[in-house]
């Protein structure tokens, strides 16, 4: 009974090993699915859940104009299109938008700075401020709570700025 105990105990540290092998091996062949995944990086920031120490970020998307990624300047310029802007820096990566009151909300207005701090797609690289201030008895009063509409505007974004980048790929 003690061999086979010894014999089981064996067998695992030996499978064992040869996971860890496995694992660590970066020169298999990668599906579509996954070399895919790789280019467009994590939505839960950085890389996302990462179970391989040592996991270096994805640089794939780098393509810049100044200090600002190419592809998440446009995407912003295209997804705030709706409101009028006040100013634009496109070398900072700053937008500023006027404020806004959609048509079916006129006693609701808001206004947008968004700021583009990396030359990689994620979503560390954008970070939006939404300010609000509701119209009541004549007068405009500001809203301290934060805004929905912030994150909402983060995930469009990024992923344009995603489609604009894999369509660039597409065209090379």
């Amino acid at each position: 009974m003690k061999n086979i105990s010894y014999c089981l105990l064996i067998i695992f540290f030996i499978c064992s090993f040869a996971n860890n092998l496995l694992a660590t091996n970066d020169n298999y062949p990668k599906t579509r699915e996954e070399r895919k995944a790789e280019e467009m990086g994590s939505m839960l920031g950085g890389d996302g859940i990462v179970f391989a120490p040592g996991k270096i970020k994805n640089e794939s998307t780098k393509n810049s104009v100044g200090s600002v990624n190419k592809y998440l300047w446009q995407a912003a310029i295209e997804t705030l299109n709706f409101a009028p802007l006040a100013a634009i820096d496109s070398t900072g990566g700053v937008i500023i938008t006027e404020w806004y009151s959609p048509k079916n909300k006129p006693q609701f207005s808001f206004k947008i700075n968004l700021f583009i701090k990396d030359t990689v797609i994620s979503p560390d690289a954008i970070e939006v401020k939404v300010f609000s201030k509701t119209l009541k008895n004549g007068n405009w009063t500001q809203n301290d709570k934060p805004s929905d509409l912030a994150p909402v505007l983060e995930d469009k974004i990024l992923r344009r700025a995603r489609e604009l980048y894999i369509q660039s790929e597409r065209k090379e």
